[in-house]
């Protein structure tokens, strides 16, 4: 019973969520074209106020007054940029991320307290099918093969961090209603800096101030030939290693998601059976493989981060 109740909250809490997102408008718009509709699922939007109807009833009410709180505060202490550059505003992605957030502390921290009591481990699927995901992807895959003795166990609660909450966000775009945050460059590439001052940062501890240069420039090159031709090219490549994690992450979240709402457009358009049936085959295979690929980009993003932040504890 008490591995139902948690299962049920979350089931009611999404169809709540439902219940917001296709209450009903007083100003329905209605989308003219394929473009405006892989535009209206792909981009971002400020949380905005949203009009009670006499449509509503209670639940729905409830939940769009929960909503016009969070864009009080958008158009209060957050309407001014940070620094007049940083859009500080809560929006649908950050929401998405928050949301991740959240299922990471749900699901790890009474994970983490069921393992610390049981020593000679659980009897718990719920708890082994999660064991086995960190042990399999994260330690095996992940962290062992680019960290060695004492920085293994160091360096897995960041990795196992980075690769369950890609993960989260990934499969979260998969449901109806919600979007990807990992759809968004900027959410890609804040990952990927954190990526870049980890290399940074675990550089210049493991081998001093000087890493920027020994630490990228081969050993036994003739300084003025590495100073002016080869350590700039160097400096040039370890950005391109984050900005490619970024592009990665983004593109293949996005462009399943694009295919997706083509084939769905494809039945709106011809309005045909056979059309339809088509449709929905393809949009289903697809979908399919976005559950693979949500895994697979979560383990990249990881995997790569880990071999470039490993990368920097040796010289070059």
């Amino acid at each position: 019973m008490k591995r139902i109740i948690p299962l049920v909250i979350v089931i009611v809490a999404y169809v709540l969520f439902l219940m917001l997102v296709m209450a009903p408008s007083e100003h329905p718009h209605e989308v003219s074209g394929v473009g405006e509709l892989v535009t209206s699922h792909l981009t971002d939007n400020v949380i905005k106020h949203q009009h009670a109807s006499h449509k509503d009833n209670v639940i729905t009410t409830q939940l769009k007054a929960i909503n016009n709180a969070i864009a009080h505060v958008n158009e209060g202490p957050l309407k001014d940029k940070l620094f007049g550059v940083f859009d500080m505003r809560i929006t649908r992605w950050v929401m998405m991320m928050w949301l991740a957030f959240l299922l990471c502390l749900v699901v790890f921290i009474p994970l983490a307290f069921k393992l610390k009591r049981e020593k000679m481990g659980s009897d718990s699927k719920w708890v082994n099918m999660w064991e086995a995901l960190i042990i399999y992807f994260v330690y095996d895959n992940i962290v062992e093969p680019n960290f060695e003795g004492k920085y293994v166990k160091k360096a897995i609660p960041y990795f196992a961090t980075l690769f369950f909450f890609v993960l989260f966000c990934n499969l979260l775009g998969l449901l109806p209603g919600m979007s990807t945050a990992t759809g968004n460059l900027a959410v890609t590439g804040g990952l990927a800096v954190l990526t870049l001052c980890g290399m940074i940062g675990v550089g210049v501890v493991k081998q001093g101030p000087l890493w920027f240069y020994k630490g990228t420039v081969p050993h036994g090159v003739p300084f003025i030939l590495g100073i002016l031709l080869l350590w700039p090219i160097e400096l040039v490549g370890l950005v391109i290693k984050p900005f490619a994690l970024t592009v990665r992450l983004f593109a293949n979240m996005t462009a399943g998601h694009v295919v997706i709402l083509i084939f769905i457009f494809l039945v709106m358009m011809f309005q045909n059976l056979f059309v339809g049936i088509g449709s929905v085959l393809g949009s289903l295979m697809i979908y399919m493989l976005e559950l693979l690929v949500a895994f697979i980009q979560a383990f990249i993003f990881a995997g790569l981060s880990a071999m470039f932040i490993g990368s920097s504890m040796h010289a070059h």
